[in-house]
């Protein structure tokens, strides 16, 4: 019985402990709800392109932003706090400002069961109009001042891309109504070429541009009509505008380029006796050197005489290399009547069995006349002219051969064919001459013939030259150039 006593007493015990303690817990004050955000008390946005604004939101309790409810033009994402999460990133984007005046919207931060709250302006700026009339003539070379016009209803700035050019007001007010500004453009005295600069104007959101340009000591080449020239050859004059002494050069040795006076400059393109078509570049520069770096060019293209078939490649340096392992052939694009044809030859590698020779043909429909000239070792080298023109007296076969060995070909520099009219000949009657020549030697041979074409005012012929048949022999060789030089009758 005692024991049970004591069991109570002990109960009893253990039961007022558990009451005090809880009723010092209970009488503990409760934490209030926290709200924080990381964001700007406000913010200017321009009105084209406005950049998002983004801030943070921590919070223990639910919150919501507020207060832009009626501005259309401003979203906020998220607006109130997520039931997942207390904490957020807060974006808020605005569309562009279509209007002449800035507009604003004040947002409210508020926490439920707290009195924290945060206001957050976002003001957009005015849509900016900027209308630029340009200066309408070019500074004069002494130096003077132009006016020119800005209007804006914003702020305003004007620049140059160079100091020799200020202007006064260079910047203006706006207050939101379109106002007119005059400004007037100053340049210094120019003592060098003609010169130019853009000029910027500025206004919130937008930019103008325009160049403006100043008279000064000028060097340039007038209009040119045409730069492609006659493949035959041509002669050009250009002008040039010029108030300094200057000198002329050309980037091909070809041409020939002479100054003639102060205001011309003369540009002859001779016959293109090159493979491949070419070009050449004509400069104008001052003759002293406190102008500058500065100089004019005109680039001048002249077409190729020849076509070419078979095996024959054209080198960096315009000359064709022709081998011999093919009916290769280089012709002349138009027919002559009377002409001379100077070949330059580069290397050779004639073997054996090579073959070379020069070919013309009738190139007129229905007059039928041709000329030979055949290279061909360990047979003949033989001038040949045939044909059946009234009155030519040729017979259907007249020819000439000469000896040549293949020592003397592969030293050859020159490969020479003349035909000439009656009155052009030394012997009174035409004649065809074919002349080879090497380390200073010449070597020709004529056969005299009344002129083939004498009578018969259409004929005419178009010449090639290559190898004519395949000899396997691994015969190859360069011309460098081939001339042609139309005789008159």
């Amino acid at each position: 019985m005692k024991t049970l006593f004591k069991t109570a007493i002990c109960l009893s015990a253990l039961l007022m402990a558990a009451s005090c303690v809880l009723d010092k817990i209970d009488s503990q004050p409760a934490a209030d709800p926290r709200l924080e955000c990381d964001a700007l008390d406000s913010y200017t946005i321009q009105a084209n392109k406005p950049q998002d604004i983004s801030f943070r939101v921590s919070a223990t309790t639910p919150w919501s932003i507020t207060g832009f409810e009626g501005a259309s033009w401003l979203t906020v994402e998220p607006a109130s706090s997520a039931v997942s999460s207390l904490s957020e990133d807060i974006r808020i984007k605005a569309t562009a400002n279509p209007e002449l005046s800035d507009r604003s919207v004040t947002l409210t931060l508020k926490g439920e069961n707290t009195s924290t709250t945060q206001s957050i302006t976002i003001t957009q700026l005015r849509k900016g109009k900027l209308v630029v009339m340009p200066l309408s003539e070019d500074f004069a070379m002494g130096g003077n001042t132009l006016t020119f016009k800005v209007e804006s209803n914003l702020d305003w700035a004007v620049s140059a891309a160079d100091e020799w050019l200020t202007f006064s007001p260079a910047s203006g007010t706006g207050d939101g109504t379109m106002k007119s500004f005059n400004v007037n453009a100053t340049a210094a005295a120019n003592g060098s070429i003609t010169r130019t600069t853009t000029v910027t104007v500025t206004s919130g959101d937008e930019k103008f541009e325009f160049t403006a340009k100043q008279k000064g000591q000028s060097l340039e080449f007038g209009e040119v009509e045409n730069t492609e020239l006659d493949r035959t050859g041509q002669e050009v004059i250009l002008d040039v505008d010029a108030t300094m002494d200057w000198t002329v050069s050309c980037d091909n040795a070809d041409f020939t380029v002479t100054k003639e006076g102060n205001n011309k400059v003369k540009v002859v393109a001779p016959w293109n006796n090159k493979f491949a078509a070419r070009s050449a570049t004509v400069t104008i520069k001052p003759t002293s050197s406190s102008y500058g770096d500065v100089s004019s060019s005109v680039t001048f293209t002249q077409d190729v005489n020849f076509t070419l078939s078979g095996h024959c490649e054209v080198l960096a340096d315009g000359s064709v290399k022709i081998y011999g392992d093919d009916v290769s052939r280089v012709k002349l694009v138009d027919g002559y009547r009377y002409a001379s044809i100077i070949i330059k030859m580069g290397d050779k590698g004639f073997a054996d069995n090579a073959q070379m020779w020069l070919y013309a043909n009738d190139a007129v429909e229905g007059v039928e006349v041709e000329i030979q000239n055949q290279i061909q070792l360990g047979k003949r080298v033989r001038v040949r002219l045939n044909g059946d023109l009234p009155n030519s007296g040729l017979s259907t076969y007249d020819s000439v051969d000469y000896d040549m060995t293949k020592d003397e070909l592969n030293k050859m520099d020159e490969y020479r064919v003349d035909i000439l009219p009656s009155e052009n000949s030394t012997s009174g009657v035409g004649h065809l001459k074919f002349s080879f020549s090497y380390n200073g030697t010449l070597r020709s041979a004529v056969l005299d013939k009344p002129s083939i074409f004498e009578d018969v005012p259409e004929a005419a012929c178009h010449y090639w030259f290559g190898c004519y048949s395949a000899s396997n022999d691994g015969t190859w060789y360069v011309v460098k150039s081939c001339d042609v030089v139309p005789v008159e009758e």
